[in-house]
């Protein structure tokens, strides 16, 4: 039984710790190549998808008006997939004030893919740009991403979310575990390009979109591995940056992981060339990365059992220390007193994620996933 423990615990020690630093140590050598102002910047479209933003839009289009970026040259299309608060009303009366706003709106609900495929078929821009109707973005954020994208090789460039964590430890360990993310993504698009991209901003060419199917959960995910099949990089751009708030509710912030998790089984079963080293130039960082750490879970049920049913003072210590681990967490979900600190509330974190990524293989496989919007 010690073999069968050790190797579940080294299973998510690599996961979580070697791979990151491995990944880390080849890309520490690797200068991101500088961005240059263009002479004739790209016409750009911005396609956002909305359903009942009514709370965000005004502070949404004063970020669009701010940027810095030819006017006669950007685009912004907002698609209200059945909007039944203000939201319209709102984009429409801000039309006379924008050079060029399309606002399109349609019923009953079909989902964000629906609205991204009809944002994009309005769309007369070069460059797409893609963004949430929730946050707001950095003046420079267009042109960052543009010159990024025109760089040889590159076919998608995605911005850096940066989380608000003022709003207690719970918020401030999840903006923690995005920044190690982002860290990880950057290294990744260092070396080739990472899988994914930040789907609240990013960018791609006109001839690079694919048409999402109806059902996808994962836009952020399938546009940019559909773009690395054809041998072009996803990378980082941290000057390109989007603003949000940490999700201050634990069911949230489950709510959100389990679906983003859904999403990616989702992808994997329809995009299986992924698990083909001999097509996917990067096969090592995305099962690492993308498919491990939906095992992790298991392979943590898999030390405890073994530390239970196994014999010997080491086995019988590492069963005390993981039932105290789990216990601390499961105790702050609860709400014991004295928990309440980032030790412990990072514990939990740990745990939720891993619980949604259960919770995501259970509702895809189950037939639950779906594209419904689901308002904070």
């Amino acid at each position: 039984m010690i073999w069968v423990f050790l190797l579940a615990v080294m299973f998510c020690v690599y996961t979580y710790a070697i791979f990151p630093l491995w990944l880390h140590m080849r890309a520490r050598g690797i200068t991101t190549p500088s961005r240059a102002p263009l002479t004739d910047y790209p016409p750009v479209s911005i396609v956002i998808a909305a359903h009942n933003e009514e709370a965000h839009i005004p502070t949404k289009l004063d970020s669009l008006q701010a940027l810095d970026y030819p006017q006669d040259k950007l685009e912004v299309i907002f698609v209200s997939d059945g909007s039944t608060d203000k939201s319209v009303a709102l984009l429409s009366a801000a039309q006379s004030s924008f050079n060029c706003l399309v606002v399109q709106h349609y019923e009953p609900a079909a989902g964000k893919p629906t609205a991204l495929n009809k944002g994009v078929a309005k769309a007369t821009g070069d460059i797409l740009v893609f963004m949430d109707a929730r946050q707001t973005i950095s003046s420079n954020a267009i042109k960052a991403l543009v010159e990024r994208l025109v760089q040889p090789g590159i076919g998608a460039v995605s911005g850096e979310l940066s989380l608000a964590d003022d709003d207690g430890i719970e918020s401030t360990n999840v903006g923690l575990y995005w920044r190690y993310e982002k860290w990880i993504r950057l290294n990744e698009s260092k070396l080739f390009s990472t899988t994914g991209a930040t789907g609240a901003l990013y960018a791609i060419r006109r001839e690079d979109y694919i048409d999402h199917e109806p059902d996808v959960l994962l836009d952020d995910f399938n546009t940019p591995i559909s773009i690395l099949g054809k041998g072009k990089r996803t990378v980082f751009e941290p000057d390109a940056r989007v603003f949000d708030r940490a999700e201050s509710s634990a069911k949230g912030e489950f709510r959100r992981k389990t679906r983003t998790l859904a999403g990616n089984f989702q992808s994997f079963t329809r995009n299986r060339w992924l698990f083909n080293p001999k097509e996917n130039p990067v096969f090592l960082q995305f099962l690492s990365h993308k498919v491990f750490r939906l095992l992790v879970p298991y392979a943590m049920l898999i030390a405890f059992v073994a530390s239970l049913l196994g014999s010997g003072s080491f086995l019988k210590l590492m069963f005390v220390l993981q039932v105290l681990f789990y216990g601390a967490g499961l105790a702050n979900m609860a709400g014991v007193q004295g928990l309440d600190n980032k030790l412990f509330n990072f514990i939990k974190v740990f745990l939720q994620l891993n619980a949604a990524a259960v919770a995501g293989a259970f509702r895809f496989f189950s037939g639950n996933a779906n594209v419904r919007w689901k308002q904070s």
